[in-house]
Formats: structure tokens, sequence, C-alpha cells
């Protein structure tokens, strides 16, 4: 494996002169998230305006945070999910072939490949054991957090694999390799305080710099993990 400095380099170089493809499907991913979340941080807003109004206004307060809570849930599930998936892969294909139709391929990966009940399982099976696992203790669930990082990767790469598939191969993929990524993202925690101070308007260079430096780790990765796996055969 190359060291994360290479693997940033590589992130950059990829991105230079093309910063805008990758700027545009970032934005418009991060815009459609942030439409499925709102409406649970509007019942908070909501449960806040009507604190200490009464028990009617307690019950209308609790009525919108469930309505709003459900709402997030399952947009989540059946549209955050996939997207999930196309995004990551309109930039894996963004990095590795040059390929500039990112925001095509946002949607295509996601809903339009015939992909998207495998895709919204895959990650939802990536969800539900992050969180058990998060629930015993917040350590177990950092790590398989990282453990399961490659499967919406490997959703796209390995149509043959079921979800669960998908999940266990990158499992066995990222055996070694956990710590390696954990220091990946870690090395963005200066960009993303200075980002943050700038009132968010730094993320719209750093999410797609994030983005492309973790599809350079995968792709660096499944080149490493298909040579070993090919001389084993």
């Amino acid at each position: 494996m190359k060291r994360n400095r290479e693997i940033k380099n590589d992130a950059l170089n990829a991105l230079d002169g093309h910063w805008g493809w990758a700027i545009l499907v970032s934005l418009i991913f991060g815009v459609i998230v942030g439409i499925v979340e709102a409406p649970n941080s509007l019942g908070s807003v909501g449960r806040l305006a009507l604190a200490g109004g009464g028990m009617q206004a307690a019950i209308t307060a609790a009525g919108l945070g469930l309505l709003g809570s459900t709402f997030t849930l399952f947009a989540g599930i059946f549209f955050s999910n996939p997207l999930n998936v196309g995004y990551r892969n309109s930039i894996k294909e963004f990095y590795k072939n040059g390929d500039y139709h990112t925001v095509g391929n946002l949607f295509k990966f996601s809903f339009a490949d015939k992909k998207y009940w495998r895709n919204l399982a895959g990650i939802l099976l990536v969800n539900l054991f992050t969180t058990l696992w998060t629930l015993l203790f917040i350590i177990p669930g950092i790590i398989k957090s990282l453990a399961y990082a490659m499967t919406p990767y490997i959703l796209r790469d390995n149509p043959e694999l079921g979800p669960n598939e998908a999940r266990l191969k990158s499992i066995e993929m990222m055996r070694g390799h956990k710590w390696k990524l954990f220091g990946l993202e870690l090395s963005f925690i200066g960009w993303i305080l200075l980002a943050t101070l700038s009132l968010g308007i730094g993320f719209i260079w750093l999410s797609p710099y994030m983005a492309t430096a973790n599809a350079a780790f995968y792709c660096n990765l499944k080149e490493e993990y298909d040579s070993k796996t090919a001389i084993t055969e």
C-alpha cells in the first residue's frame, strides 16, 4: 500500500484542472442529503419552540418530532443509502478513469443500473451492524465502521456478490489496513477545522478532496488485494 501522503497526492493530481466536476457532484449529493435530513431538524426546532407551552404544545411537539424522525428514517433508508453508493462510485470513476460525468453517474450508479435494492440493502446492513457494535461500545463501533468502509465500492465493482457478501469482503480487504484508513481520515482534521471556521465554505473544496482520497485509498487497496489473491490462487 502507498503511504497516506502519496494517496492524498494522487487524489490532488486527479482533481487538478477538474475540480469543478468533483465539486458539483459533491454539492448535489450534500444538498440532497440535507433535504432528507431537514424534516428531522425542523422537528427538533419545533420541539424547542413549543417547549414550556403546556400539555397541548407538548403533544404537538412530540408529533412534530415523530413525523420528522420517521420521514428522515425512511428517506435515509430508501434514498440516501443507495445515493451514498452512487456518490462514492461516481468519485471513484472520476479518480480512476477520468470519467467527468459525475452528476449523471451519481444517479446512474444509485438508481438506474438495476442495482437499487442491492445498494440499499448493502448500506443498510453496514449501518445496522455499525450501530449494533457502537451500542456495545464506541471503540468497536469505530473499528467496524472502518472494516465496512469499502462496501459501497465493492457493491459496484462486484455485482456477483450479495449485499452481505460485499460487507464481508470489505472486512477481508480491510484486514490489517483499518488503522491506515483511520490515519488518512484523521489527517484531514486540520482542514475540517479551517473549513468550519470559514462558515462551511471551505467544505466546497474539502468534501470532494476527502471523497477522492477515499476513492484513491480503495483503488490502491484493491490493487494490492487482487495481487495477493492472484498469488494464492
